[in-house]
C-alpha cells in the first residue's frame, strides 16, 4: 500500500515532468473563460453553456486538418528537435560561464559581488530581455530573408490557432532561434559571471524560471488561440494574444508586424508594431495557391517542402547572377 509521502512524490514528479503542458492547459482554460465573460455583451449572442462551448472549442477549428498537423508537429518537435535547442541553451550558458570565469582569472578579479534578492531579480530580467531580443531577431530574419521565409511558412500556414500551433515550426527555425538567442545572451551572461560568480546551474535556473514567469504573465499560451485578448496600454511593452493573432492574419500587410515573442518593445523600436482595429483579422494562414492546394496540411511537406522551395530559389538566384556576370550589359534590363 502506498504511503502518503509516496503518493505526494508521484504527483510531484508528474507535475514537474509535465509542467509545460499543464500550465498551457490551465492558461488556455482560464483565458477562454475570461475572454468569454469579457465578450458576453459584445460578440457572443448565446449567453449559456452551449454558447460558451461554441466560443471556447469551435468544432470547425479544433477538428480541422490544420489542428491535426499542429498536434503531430507538437509531438515530433517537442520530443526531437526541441532537445537540440535545449542543449544549445546549455552549451551557450556553459561557454559564457567559462568565459566569465576565465576573464575574472585573467584580470585577477577575485572579489565577486554578493547578489541580494533585488539584484538577482534585476539580473534575471536582463537575461530575459536579451533572450527575447534574440527571439525577435530570429523571427525578423525569417520574415525578411526570402530563403528562410520558406521554412517559416510552415508556422504561418496554420488556418486555425491553438496552443499547439506554437510548435508548428520547421527544425531550421528551431536551430536559428537557438543560435540568435545564444549570441544575444552570451555577453550579458559572461559579464554576470564575471561580476557575481554564478554557476551554470544557477544561471540556467534563473533563465528558466524568469522565462516561465514572463510567459505566464503575458499569457504566452493564448498567443496562438482565437481569444482576442488585448493588454490595452501595456501592448506598448508586451505582446498580447491579440497582437500575435494579427501577425498570423492571412492579409500580407500583417505578416511583418508584431514579431516579438513576449516583449513588444522590439517591434516599437523596429517600426513593426501594429495595433489592429476590432474584427480586422478575419482569417489565418498564408492564403494564395498554397492554402488552396493544402500544401502545408501534409506532414511530410512541412519538413521537405521548405527545403525543396529554398533550393529552387537558390538555384534561380545563382542562375540570375551567372547571367548578369556573363552579360553585364543586360543587367539593367532585367
Amino acid at each position: 500500500m502506498l504511503s502518503i509521502s509516496s503518493v505526494v512524490a508521484i504527483i510531484t514528479d508528474f507535475v514537474m515532468t509535465h509542467i509545460n503542458i499543464l500550465l498551457m492547459m490551465a492558461t488556455f482554460v482560464s483565458g477562454g473563460v475570461f475572454a468569454f465573460l469579457f465578450l458576453l455583451t459584445r460578440t457572443i449572442s448565446s449567453r449559456n453553456v452551449r454558447g460558451f462551448i461554441r466560443f471556447f472549442m469551435p468544432v470547425s477549428g479544433w477538428f480541422s486538418h490544420s489542428t491535426k498537423i499542429d498536434v503531430l508537429l507538437y509531438f515530433i518537435i517537442k520530443f526531437s528537435f526541441r532537445w537540440v535547442a535545449f542543449f544549445a541553451a546549455i552549451l551557450t550558458t556553459f561557454l559564457a560561464e567559462k568565459a566569465g570565469a576565465t576573464l575574472g582569472a585573467w584580470l585577477q578579479f577575485d572579489q565577486k559581488i554578493q547578489a541580494g534578492p533585488i539584484t538577482v531579480v534585476i539580473l534575471c530580467i536582463i537575461m530575459f530581455m536579451f533572450s527575447d531580443l534574440g527571439e525577435f531577431i530570429s523571427h525578423y530574419i525569417q520574415h525578411k530573408n526570402r530563403y528562410l521565409w520558406e521554412f517559416h511558412k510552415v508556422h504561418h500556414s496554420a488556418t486555425f490557432l491553438s496552443p499547439f500551433t506554437a510548435f508548428r515550426v520547421h527544425p531550421v527555425g528551431v536551430l536559428l532561434d537557438a543560435l540568435c538567442i545564444g549570441v544575444c545572451r552570451v555577453v550579458p551572461v559572461t559579464l554576470i559571471v564575471f561580476f557575481y560568480g554564478f554557476s551554470i546551474v544557477e544561471l540556467l535556473a534563473m533563465q528558466a524560471s524568469t522565462s516561465l514567469i514572463f510567459s505566464l504573465l503575458t499569457l504566452g499560451t493564448l498567443q496562438h488561440t482565437h481569444f482576442p485578448i488585448s493588454f490595452g496600454i501595456l501592448d506598448r511593452i508586451f505582446i498580447s494574444p491579440r497582437m500575435h493573432q494579427v501577425h498570423h492574419s492571412v492579409a500580407r500587410k500583417h505578416w511583418d508586424k508584431n514579431m516579438g515573442s513576449r516583449l513588444s518593445i522590439w517591434d516599437w523600436i523596429a517600426g513593426t508594431a501594429y495595433l489592429a482595429t476590432r474584427d480586422e483579422v478575419q482569417k489565418y494562414g498564408i492564403g494564395g495557391i498554397e492554402d488552396e492546394r493544402g500544401d502545408y496540411q501534409r506532414i511530410w511537406w512541412c519538413f521537405l517542402g521548405p527545403i525543396v522551395k529554398c533550393s529552387a530559389a537558390i538555384r534561380r538566384a545563382a542562375a540570375r547572377t551567372k547571367r548578369m556576370m556573363l552579360h553585364p550589359e543586360r543587367a539593367g534590363g532585367e
